[in-house]
C-alpha cells in the first residue's frame, strides 16, 4: 500500500492523502481512489511536499530548489549569503573575523567598530594577564650555579630570591666572608645546602639582577605595544617573545 499526497494547483495545498494499492494503478483511475479528483485543478505526488511547486518545464509537482525557496520568501538566506539572481545560485562568503557584519545591500561583510573596539579590548586584557604569567615564568628560571667542579641549580622563586638576599644583607653587616647555607639542587634533583664565599654570591646576585632589569624592561616594551598595536597584531603576539636573555 502506498499514500499519494494531492495538492490544488490554485494554493498547493495539500487535501487529500488517500491509500492506493500501487502508484501505475492510480494514475490509470485516479477517481477509484479519490472521487474529487479534477486533473486540471489538481496535481499529486508519492512523497509529502512542504514546499510544492509546478515545475515549468515537465509540469510536475515537486519540491522546490533552494533558488525558488528565496523567491517565494519561504527560506531566509544567513548572514554571509545572498542569491545571484543571473546565475541562479546561492552564493556564500565566510565571514573574515567576529567584528564583522554583514551588509545585505552591498552583499559584503563591513567592519562594527563597537565590536572591533570590545574585541580588542578582550584581547589586551588577556595579553596583559599572558604578560604577567610570562614575566614570573621569566623571572623564576633556575640558576646554575657551580662549586668544586660540582654543578648545582638554585631554584630562583620570589622566596627564595628574599632569602638569599637577606643572608647577603646579614653577611655584609657582620663583614663576614661566607654563607654557610645556600639552598640548592645537585643534579639528583635532591636538595642540598652549599657555601658560598663573597665572590660567589656577588655572580648570582649579578645573574638575579640581570634577570630582574630584562624583566622590567620587557615588561615595559609589552605593555607599549599591547596599548597601542592594531587588532592583527594583537591577535598574532606572543607575549613570550619579549622575554629573551
Amino acid at each position: 500500500m502506498t499514500v499519494i499526497y494531492i495538492y490544488l494547483i490554485a494554493t498547493m495545498e495539500c487535501i487529500a492523502k488517500p491509500v492506493v494499492t500501487t502508484v501505475g494503478e492510480f494514475k490509470e483511475n485516479p477517481i477509484l481512489f479519490y472521487p474529487d479528483w479534477n486533473d486540471e485543478t489538481m496535481k499529486f505526488s508519492e512523497t509529502l511536499l512542504n514546499n510544492p511547486i509546478i515545475d515549468s518545464k515537465n509540469g510536475e509537482l515537486r519540491e522546490m530548489a533552494e533558488v525558488e525557496k528565496i523567491k517565494a520568501g519561504k527560506r531566509v538566506l544567513d548572514d554571509g549569503s545572498y542569491l545571484d539572481e543571473v546565475n541562479e545560485t546561492i552564493v556564500t562568503i565566510a565571514k573574515p573575523n567576529e567584528w564583522s557584519v554583514w551588509d545585505k545591500d552591498s552583499h559584503t561583510w563591513k567592519v562594527d567598530n563597537d565590536l572591533l573596539n570590545k574585541k580588542l579590548k578582550e584581547l589586551r586584557e588577556k595579553a596583559l594577564k599572558d604578560l604577567a604569567e610570562a614575566k614570573s615564568s621569566f623571572l623564576n628560571q633556575p640558576l646554575e650555579i657551580e662549586k668544586d667542579s660540582k654543578k648545582y641549580t638554585f631554584e630562583n622563586n620570589e622566596r627564595n630570591r628574599n632569602s638569599l638576599s637577606l643572608k647577603i644583607s646579614l653577611m655584609w653587616t657582620l663583614e663576614q666572608e661566607k654563607i654557610e647555607k645556600v639552598k640548592v639542587l645537585n643534579d639528583q634533583k635532591m636538595v642540598e645546602f652549599i657555601e658560598l664565599n663573597r665572590t660567589e654570591l656577588k655572580g648570582l646576585a649579578k645573574k638575579i639582577q640581570d634577570i630582574i632589569e630584562i624583566a622590567d624592561v620587557a615588561e615595559q616594551m609589552a605593555v607599549a605595544g599591547i596599548n597601542r598595536y592594531t587588532i592583527e597584531q594583537m591577535l598574532e603576539l606572543n607575549v613570550s617573545d619579549f622575554f629573551q636573555n
